[in-house]
């Protein structure tokens, strides 16, 4: 990240690494103190989804943070400053190099509905949230009727 003098780099298989130095993610489990990292749509529709899903998460949590970017979201949840990142309907230029980081730094990545990661559904945390993240989330839409 030019702003802020950082290169995130990783191969498969070889970690993640932040100017050099390997990398690992939070290893935090309560989801109550999880700072929570996630992205809307440009489309007015999809926004005004994700702003209730957002609205009945933020009690929840510890508190959201949005960057505006897919690919330092993951790369802040890949050095430990985040706890969870999720998006929806990125594009796969948005996820790639993100999502290897974030893996190699010990991430757990799938889609919001349990499947693979995708560009249309993103769920990236570490181990002691994913799962519960992901249950949330679905509580959450379920009671949005989503």
């Amino acid at each position: 990240m030019p702003a802020t003098d950082e290169l995130f780099t990783a191969t498969a298989g070889g970690g993640a690494f932040l100017n050099g130095t390997r990398i690992h993610c939070s290893l935090a489990d309560d989801l109550s103190l999880a700072l929570v990292a996630t992205g809307f749509s440009y489309l007015p529709d999809r926004r005004a989804a994700q702003a209730q899903r957002v609205a009945a998460l933020l009690p929840r949590v510890r508190d959201l943070r949005r960057l505006g970017a897919a690919a330092p979201d993951l790369c802040n949840l890949a050095a430990g400053r985040v706890d969870v990142y999720f998006e929806q309907w990125l594009g796969p230029w948005d996820l790639a190099a993100g999502e290897l980081i974030a893996r190699e730094a010990g991430c757990i990545t799938g889609s919001l509905d349990g499947g693979a990661v995708r560009p249309s559904s993103v769920l990236a945390a570490g181990p002691g949230l994913f799962g519960p993240m992901q249950r949330l989330l679905a509580e959450i839409d379920a009671e949005l009727g989503f």
